[in-house]
């Protein structure tokens, strides 16, 4: 049987589609199924859903459901429909990306990136708001921020994600597709597709549906104002380093060489002139932190054909585990699996970890920063699990009658105070319950998106001390 994968050109032959067991890793690292006995419809996204720790969101790609997830007590699992759309069918049409503002707990605003179904196809950008509990979707008609006219059904990226350090959207999108760029839109500074797009959602420019940061690249001409970087073929997932605010982009190549690009302001990472590291550099084009090439997972006897990178996840969770700040990527076609680990000077090493148990579609972490990965044909959720990759196994609280540190103050979206890192430079942050809301740095004392006024506890990695209080007002 031979089905094409929503964003793999190649055909991929497949087998028995029936789910597969747990696989031990190398390095210690097993996939264990999330929600035993529970499968999605083509699930390409998993998140932690802001506010409510132990629900996280799912994307159906052809069913278009918005599900948050969540176990009962007696570990039985729940589905609850936060929204659902009406999409294209077509290979790699559907609902591709969400994004929650950062006000989320207020404002109740959310970002969806869908090709809508019909003859004529497009990528958009929508913004919708989730009535009074958060868990609904409104009923208000979504308010259409981006809608881009595409030539072709293939090659829409669909990612979107708000900067950890500036605020802003960031939605990718492809080429346009079919095969080649055949419009040229990777190099066409002044074309939608084939880009990464920068814009902000709290204001509106005259004629648009949002404002243009004054420092993106082309904000003042020479190309879209929307266009943070470009040169891209089909940037399918991408993701923040929160502590860092570096960009990792996974763009899936052609023919030949998939590659991993840390995105930068203004950078051009060379499609169609360059597919990788192989082509012509003019001398502009910034080169990927590390590539593979389609003859080297096949002469690893992975799979015949369909390689498509899988662009992953950094694990954060826990400062003192050896996989801290090591990012996790997959293959489609083959199954592939490795980790990357990038020095204070730039040098990426890899290390290649033993086959996924199945076709992985994307990445992404709960609120405790555990990484997790959506099988996309079992429509199974799978946790990377080991004792290195669990999050910091302490967990801040106060006994009855004991009293907490220091006492700290913030508005949303706001910096902690310096002074709250004398006794250390990283910062475990929790919820009043234990739940992992994030960790903060001294070098970037920015709070996680998406807090809710309240008052949350500050402990420094394996303390046993009192923990400090922060409120957030």
């Amino acid at each position: 049987m031979s089905i094409r994968f929503p964003f793999v050109t190649a055909p991929i032959l497949l087998g028995a589609l029936s789910a597969a067991p747990i696989l031990a890793q190398t390095g210690g690292i097993t996939f264990k199924e999330a929600y035993p006995g529970t499968t999605f419809h083509d699930p390409v996204y998993f998140g932690a859903f802001p506010g409510h720790p132990g629900v996280n969101v799912v994307l159906e790609q052809h069913a278009a459901n918005v599900l948050l997830v969540s176990k009962k007590s007696d570990g039985s699992v729940v589905k609850d429909t936060l929204c659902h759309l009406d999409v294209g069918q077509d290979l790699e049409q559907g609902l591709l990306g969400i994004a929650f503002h950062p006000d989320f707990a207020t404002n109740h605003k959310y970002y969806i990136s869908y090709d809508p179904s019909g003859s004529t196809y497009y990528d958009m950008v929508e913004e919708r708001i989730a009535d009074a509990t958060g868990m609904k979707d409104s009923g208000t008609p979504g308010r259409v921020l981006i809608k881009i006219d595409d030539p072709f059904v293939n090659h829409n990226g669909g990612n979107l994600a708000f900067g950890p350090k500036d605020g802003y959207l960031y939605y990718a999108v492809g080429d346009g597709g079919d095969a080649n760029d055949p419009l040229g839109n990777g190099q066409n500074k002044n074309a939608w597709l084939g880009k990464m797009h920068r814009i902000d959602v709290n204001s509106k420019d005259a004629g648009l549906e949002y404002h243009i940061p004054a420092d993106n690249p082309f904000a003042s001409g020479g190309g879209r104002p929307e266009i943070y970087a470009y040169g891209l073929r089909n940037p399918w997932r991408w993701n923040f380093d929160a502590p860092t605010g570096d960009l990792w982009l996974g763009d899936v190549g052609q023919d030949s060489v998939e590659e991993v690009n840390l995105i930068t302001k203004g950078g051009n990472y060379g499609w169609k002139t360059m597919e990788g590291s192989r082509g012509t550099n003019d001398g502009t084009m910034t080169l990927p932190i590390y590539t593979y090439t389609h003859a080297s997972i096949n002469g690893a006897g992975f799979g015949p054909n369909g390689p498509a990178i899988i662009g992953g996840m950094i694990f954060r969770a826990n400062p003192n585990s050896q996989y801290y700040g090591t990012y996790f990527l997959a293959d489609w076609g083959s199954k592939g699996f490795w980790n990357l680990k990038r020095d204070a000077a730039g040098k990426v090493t890899a290390t290649t970890l033993s086959p996924s148990p199945v076709s992985l579609s994307s990445f992404g972490t709960d609120a405790d920063g555990r990484i997790y990965a959506c099988g996309y044909y079992n429509g199974t959720l799978y946790l990377l699990d080991s004792p290195d990759l669990e999050p910091s196994s302490v967990r801040p609280g106060l006994a009855r009658g004991s009293l907490p540190g220091h006492s700290f103050a913030a508005l949303p979206g706001g910096r902690l105070d310096a002074r709250a890192f004398e006794s250390s430079p990283v910062l475990n942050l929790f919820g009043l319950d234990g739940s992992r809301m994030g960790i903060l740095r001294k070098d970037d004392a920015r709070l996680p998106q998406g807090l809710a006024r309240g008052i949350y506890l500050l402990q420094a990695p394996d303390s046993r001390g009192a923990p400090d209080v922060l409120a957030i007002r």
